[in-house]
């Protein structure tokens, strides 16, 4: 009688692995996944290095890629830092104005000091590369001043922007004057934001935080709105 130990069985046969199918990326979504990697590179050697011991080369090696690369995409470093700069302020916008939905008058005002100065106990690579890159651009990296410039042009006039939309809805006192509350309201949230980082240990933010929100209720609120 055969054995019929498992050692005697004959084994099934194989059945074929079904082939992974990979799918190609197209050139734009390369394109779009390489410029991410290099700007999250950037990102991380500003934060760490600053302006000046940031390079082409450098960048490229930390994302993966190679300086020819680099130079390609962006042409100079200070190519590469005016579209960092960009987009994270984009980014930035783009999750202030998800919260700003439905919101007026000083809500509004009190949403977008939220936004900016949250998570000033512990910035973000991103956080500090914004204030390292816009702190240098009045030294060491005076051509990147212009996009700041422009980004904060575009800031001053939405602030402005909710204020009036704010006096015409009767819940910000009339004789407020848009542009100089919103340029004082910038000066002072950015000058929070960097005492918070040169300080981290001694600055209470949300102190801070809430002392600003108190004096701008005091000044701006309607006496016939005051609670």
């Amino acid at each position: 009688m055969a054995s019929t130990s498992p050692a005697a069985v004959e084994p099934p046969e194989s059945v074929p692995a079904t082939p992974i199918k990979r799918v190609r990326r197209t050139q734009a979504e390369r394109v779009a996944e390489s410029d991410r990697r290099l700007l999250e590179a950037a990102t991380r050697l500003i934060a760490t290095r600053g302006y000046t011991h940031t390079t082409l080369e450098a960048t490229g090696v930390e994302a993966g890629y190679s300086r020819g690369l680099v130079q390609h995409r962006f042409g100079t470093k200070d190519r590469l830092l005016e579209e960092l700069i960009k987009h994270i302020a984009s980014a930035h916008r783009e999750r202030l104005l998800v919260r700003l939905q439905g919101l007026s008058g000083l809500e509004a005002i009190f949403c977008e000091i939220d936004c900016y100065l949250e998570g000033m106990d512990n910035p973000s690579e991103s956080s500090r590369a914004f204030f390292v890159l816009m702190l240098e651009s009045i030294g060491p990296a005076p051509h990147i001043r212009p996009t700041f410039a422009a980004i904060s042009a575009r800031w001053h006039r939405a602030i402005a922007r909710q204020i009036e939309a704010g006096q015409r809805a009767g819940r910000i006192r009339p004789e407020i004057h848009p542009a100089n509350e919103a340029q004082l309201l910038i000066a002072t949230v950015r000058g929070l934001r960097t005492q918070s980082m040169l300080h981290p240990m001694t600055s209470n933010i949300a102190v801070a935080i809430q002392a600003l929100k108190d004096s701008l209720t005091a000044r701006w609120l309607p006496s016939e709105a005051s609670p």
